[in-house]
């Protein structure tokens, strides 16, 4: 066993300073950055991959893929054989099926990924925390090397994880499992490690913005529209510039996206070989059809295909899919025959997707002309997808005579999210020069919980009214009290609150208040009523304190009868992505160990 070891001669460690992580798990790639207090302003991004070829090492991101080999060895990003069966997509495969659309429930990738994971016997949750682990443990290395084993040690850990804004909070929430269960919250040198997420639209905004600061066309009152284009989703989110310096922000409008990113566009290019290849396609090893794909699309075609591209692509059918005729046809030439890809066929497998990505962004610019008075100045493109040029063509085409659309170069866009990560812990932090922030948000969905309601004749339905035994008073039972709605302007650092009352027999045994279930809806308006159908359980919030019923104020009933009472109020607090609960009683708030909260994962 290691030896214990020695105590730090520092006061705290707290005092010893934060190390900023901010993680971005996409559908196809996932990349890390990092910094530490005092020194904010640089932001590093994790590189030196463990690679199969020494061309990928120094890439801002790596594949999000594994490999179980022989005793469940584990092969993951860019150290993966390229022309090795592998588990890609997985992240899509955290939602539930009913929250998959079904043209990408029913694609082939993820029948591949079910497959391959069926094949291991795993489940989704269990491939991602494999996932996240090397992850970790990579970023773990490198942030040592950079910073020192002393920083790593004794600083205090602040891990920031981004989602997708158009995940349901059970996804989240599975999340936080696995990042738990990969090790990345355990304690440093007895230091707790803080965990909080962020929607990935908001992050690539926050980097985005931040490198437009000191610009002198931003300037107060112009709004933004940031379209996060990445592989399996994209999402919109749009600001409102209050202030230049130091740059605040507000949400100005219900964000939006959908599941259209960069992985549709690989699945229909696809279909393009199929159709170009027709038996040919079945008679191809799946190692070829992959590296096929990978060397004639990814890192070619799409990249560098746009509106004016006129150029036809040929591509050599392999030896394996010829019949013996064709093969003796060749001769000594060795000259392969090949099938020609034409600009309408590129533009074929663009365009559906590209065509849901526009719709999305003019959603968002009439929402902000309908609130604001005015167009947004800008379009922002980011994400991998975000880089292409063909995108940015298509959307210019579109909106570019009303909105000025921008795309930066190099790998500020395909960083934007794990980079903006980082910079909303520190501007939360009150940390570095680095600073935006996010004043108000707006509500993607309804918040509340289930209760009775003193029963009024003009409101509730007659078959939720009951008697309550103890004070003697009718109720009106299955009632919505939402403490945030849909489309509410979310205050940064201003919690919603609720106060609950909760009675019990004075001469009763000592218990633990029921537990108080949290409730989510995408329904506006949110329903008065509880509905199964629309409404889902978020959270519970357990009490783990016993109470005494004798310690109660007392109260009397209409017939004179004693009963006790307690009175509580909760909080929700939201962040980011982040959702806090807390209790309080008496003014004072209990402390985590007399509440948990359960998350539903269902």
């Amino acid at each position: 066993m290691p030896s214990t070891p020695p105590k730090s001669p520092r006061k705290s460690a707290n005092s010893q300073g934060t190390v900023i992580v901010g993680i971005d798990f996409g559908t196809t790639f996932s990349g890390v950055a990092f910094t530490w207090s005092n020194q904010v302003d640089k932001i590093e991004i994790i590189t030196s991959w463990d690679a199969d070829t020494s061309d990928n090492t120094d890439e801002c991101k790596a594949p999000t893929a594994i490999t179980y080999g022989p005793g469940n060895k584990v092969t993951w990003g860019y150290s993966i054989e390229p022309e090795s069966e592998q588990l890609k997509w997985v992240k899509l495969l955290l939602l539930n099926d009913e929250d998959i659309p079904e043209e990408v429930r029913t694609s082939d990738k993820i029948k591949k990924a079910l497959e391959y994971l069926q094949k291991h016997k795993k489940t989704a949750e269990e491939a991602v925390t494999t996932f996240l682990r090397h992850l970790w443990e990579h970023s773990i290395d490198c942030i040592t090397r950079s910073i020192s084993k002393g920083m790593v040690n004794y600083a205090q850990f602040h891990i920031v994880i981004t989602l997708p804004a158009i995940w349901p909070s059970y996804a989240r929430e599975k999340m936080r499992l696995a990042a738990e269960q990969a090790g990345m919250l355990d304690k440093r040198m007895g230091v707790e490690t803080q965990l909080t997420f962020i929607s990935e639209p908001e992050a690539a905004a926050i980097a985005t913005l931040a490198d437009m600061e000191g610009r002198f066309d931003v300037k107060d009152g112009d709004t933004f529209v940031v379209a996060d284009c990445g592989g399996g989703t994209v999402d919109l989110i749009s600001y409102k510039l209050i202030q230049a310096e130091p740059m605040i922000v507000k949400e100005c409008v219900k964000g939006s996206g959908g599941l259209c990113g960069a992985v549709f566009l690989d699945e229909a290019f696809t279909n393009v070989l199929k159709s170009k290849f027709g038996k040919k396609w079945v008679k191809m090893d799946e190692s070829n059809r992959r590296d096929m794909v990978r060397t004639q699309w990814e890192t070619g075609i799409k990249r560098n295909f746009k509106m004016s591209s006129k150029k036809s692509y040929n591509i050599r059918i392999p030896m394996e899919c010829l019949l013996v005729k064709e093969r003796r046809a060749i001769g000594a030439s060795a000259s392969l025959p090949t099938i020609t890809i034409t600009p309408e066929d590129v533009r074929e497998a663009f365009n559906p997707v590209v065509e849901k990505i526009n719709r999305l962004i003019n959603g968002q610019i009439n929402a902000v002309k309908e609130k604001e008075g005015v167009s947004p100045k800008y379009v922002i493109l980011v994400g991998g997808f975000g880089r292409c040029n063909y995108l940015y063509d298509r959307v210019n085409e579109i909106f570019g005579a009303e909105v000025e659309v921008l795309q930066a170069k190099g790998d500020k866009p395909w960083t934007a999210i794990c980079r903006g990560a980082v910079i909303h812990a520190a501007t939360q932090s009150g940390i570095g020069k680095l600073s935006v922030q996010v004043q108000t948000r707006v509500a993607r969905a309804s918040y509340g919980i289930c209760l009775s309601e003193p029963w009024d004749t003009r409101r509730h339905d007659p078959e939720d009214k009951y008697l309550c035994e103890i004070d003697q008073k009718y109720f009106a039972r299955n009632q919505m009290a939402w403490l945030l709605k849909e489309i509410d302007e979310i205050a940064a650092q201003k919690p919603m609150s609720l106060s609950v009352e909760r009675t019990f027999d004075c001469n009763g045994p000592m218990k633990t208040p029921d537990d108080v279930e949290i409730f989510e809806t995408n329904i506006f308006p949110p329903p008065t009523r509880w509905d199964p159908e629309v409404i889902k359980e978020l959270c519970s919030i357990k009490w783990e304190t016993v109470i005494d019923p004798h310690t109660l104020p007392k109260c009397k009933n209409r017939i004179g009868g004693a009963y006790s009472e307690l009175r509580y109020r909760f909080e929700m607090n939201c962040s980011g992505e982040s959702v806090g609960f807390a209790i309080y009683r008496g003014g004072k708030k209990e402390g985590s160990k007399s509440v948990k909260v359960d998350y539903n994962t269902r």
